[in-house]
């Protein structure tokens, strides 16, 4: 079974997926950079904003996410996430992740509010362990 993904900024390689949870309640497309360097599964503030979670229904971390050059971000535990890939040959392959990280910046002026947007949600090693992940000049490709 084959998942494509393609290339996207800075040539990174991306899938799109689609997100599901009952709590909070998404049922929402998400492009999700493919990251091997990142342990969790990771919705970066504008994806939790554009698909309206409410970190009230989250269960908040107790550590902090510590990222290249970045201090500590505090960050909420989605549980009992759904993610469905389109793969080759047409159809669906569904992945469960106990916990996806959401990520909540404190951006304290606008050049920092510009840095946080930038940033993109990642599709971690706690998935990516189950495939072969490969990447060619205009796509990537996850393979079982």
């Amino acid at each position: 079974m084959r998942i494509y993904g393609g290339r996207g900024r800075s040539n990174l390689g991306y899938v799109n997926v689609y997100l599901m949870c009952n709590r909070p309640r998404i049922n929402d497309p998400i492009r999700l950079y493919v990251d091997t360097g990142a342990s969790h599964t990771t919705i970066a503030d504008r994806d939790a904003i554009r698909l309206g979670i409410d970190y009230e229904q989250l269960e908040k971390s107790q550590a902090p996410v510590i990222g290249i050059g970045c201090s500590a971000i505090e960050n909420y535990h989605m549980r009992n996430v759904l993610l469905a890939f389109r793969v080759s040959g047409g159809g669906y392959h569904i992945e469960t992740l106990d916990v996806v990280t959401v990520l909540k910046h404190e951006p304290q002026n606008e050049n920092e509010r510009m840095i946080v947007d930038q940033c993109p949600s990642l599709l971690g090693i706690d998935l990516l362990k189950k495939y072969a992940v490969r990447f060619t000049d205009k796509s990537v490709i996850l393979e079982k």
